[in-house]
């Protein structure tokens, strides 16, 4: 049987704008300052490979040291919401959780380890 392309692909609305979702935020279990958000859940709209390669790349035109994190804070986490100087006050623990979550949930490449994650997913589903 050949894949269906609309399975492959992130939901979109008619504008062909990527859908919000809310999702178990993916935390460092070995991370004391992180296991306290387990269980939490926050809403992102997905992060494409394209814009990730552009933030980076970006980052190195540039000659201050640009946020990648918090440009994929505040452009992919839908809620809670964070605008312009509020990225300078997010605690860290929670600002990387923050980011994993958008990369894993968007297919990128994370530091925390997917099998974890998968299996806390799993578990989500299965309540369900």
């Amino acid at each position: 049987m050949v894949l269906d392309k609309k399975v492959t692909m992130f939901d979109r609305d008619e504008e062909g704008k990527l859908l919000p979702r809310e999702v178990p935020l993916v935390v460092d279990e070995d991370d004391k300052d992180q296991i306290k958000f387990k269980g939490e859940s926050v809403v992102i709209i997905p992060l494409m490979r394209g814009e990730l390669k552009k933030m980076f790349a970006d980052a190195l035109k540039e000659d201050d040291e640009k946020d990648v994190d918090g440009e994929i804070i505040r452009n992919n986490c839908v809620n809670p919401s964070y605008k312009g100087d509020d990225i300078k006050f997010i605690r860290g623990p929670f600002a990387n959780a923050i980011v994993n979550t958008i990369l894993f949930e968007s297919g990128l490449d994370v530091k925390k380890p997917r099998k974890k994650a998968l299996e806390d997913k799993e578990d989500e589903f299965s309540k369900n």
